[in-house]
């Protein structure tokens, strides 16, 4: 919103699900007043939103008739930009060839998969662990080569509330030998049954990938509580799954996680670990009082 809002040739419709954000991650998109900004609150889960989207682009006459883009990471520029951050803290931690360890939070399998091709570009990556909330289709994934869509839960780490993560047709088409023949016969089978398996060839091969973890709204708490304990920073809900799926993981050489939010962008997750929200940065605090706009429509 912030890099599109006042351009003169460009409209941006964001979609988020209504009552599934917190509250200052709902204040950042609403209270934005400029023309060319639309927000729009679905009556579902993150999921129906990235399904209205995708419906948008399947009709290549509509999507082409009003020059549409998709700036979350649906778009492949979202992933070749976040390579970036794999390289960069590499270098920072790192004498070259060394071997490093990331753990990333994921939902929508993005920023794990950016760390997957900056593998492939020859960064020295050990292990990638992918870490997930209850919602957890992506661990049962890699535990037993089942992908199957289950009910999205509602947990401390709203962000990662996502079933079926885009980026992850993105992996198996890498799975698939880049065949799109292959990929377009596994989603065509996701779409009609919710479900996948995949046999033991291709689940040693994804396990030689990414290890992953499940990490539950008690876990995300206790987190959150030690981590400021013993280190005096303060996790937020999504992050403190990442370093937690790397602890659960029990990887003895160095780990980088990737970091999500501000914390105090979920305040109630941060009083339930610690007693009190934090405080509010004052770019966000100036949110406080100010009026929303939204409009609320169907799945």
């Amino acid at each position: 919103i912030d890099a599109i809002k006042g351009k003169d040739k460009m409209n941006i419709f964001v979609l988020h699900p209504n009552n599934r954000v917190s509250l200052v991650q709902r204040k950042l998109m609403t209270t934005v007043k400029d023309k060319n900004v639309f927000n729009i609150a679905i009556d579902g889960n993150f999921d129906d939103c990235q399904n209205l989207v995708k419906s948008m682009f399947a009709d290549n006459e509509f999507s082409n008739s009003i020059n549409m883009s998709a700036v979350n990471s649906i778009n492949w520029v979202r992933i070749v930009a976040q390579t970036v951050y794999y390289f960069f803290s590499y270098f920072q931690v790192c004498q070259l060839n060394e071997k490093i360890n990331f753990s990333v939070p994921t939902g929508n399998f993005g920023n794990v998969l950016a760390g997957y091709y900056a593998r492939r570009m020859g960064l020295p990556i050990d292990k990638l662990v992918v870490g997930t909330n209850e919602n957890d289709i992506l661990h049962r994934f890699f535990c037993n080569g089942e992908y199957k869509q289950t009910e999205v839960k509602e947990t401390l780490s709203p962000s990662m509330d996502i079933q079926i993560s885009s980026n992850f047709e993105r992996y198996l088409f890498e799975l698939a030998g880049r065949s799109s023949e292959q990929l377009q016969s596994w989603m065509d089978d996701f779409e009609s049954n919710g479900k996948l398996a995949f046999g033991n060839d291709l689940l040693k091969k994804a396990q030689n990938d990414f290890v992953s973890a499940l990490v539950n709204d008690e876990e995300i708490l206790e987190m959150v509580g030690r981590f400021n304990q013993e280190n005096e920073y303060l996790l937020d809900p999504h992050t403190a799954v990442g370093v937690r799926a790397a602890e659960k993981n029990d990887i003895q050489t160095p780990v980088i996680c990737l970091a999500c939010a501000h914390p105090a962008k979920f305040g109630n997750a941060i009083r339930k670990a610690l007693g009190s929200e934090p405080e509010l940065p004052d770019e966000l605090s100036k949110l406080t009082n100010l009026e929303t706009c939204s409009k609320t429509v169907a799945a």
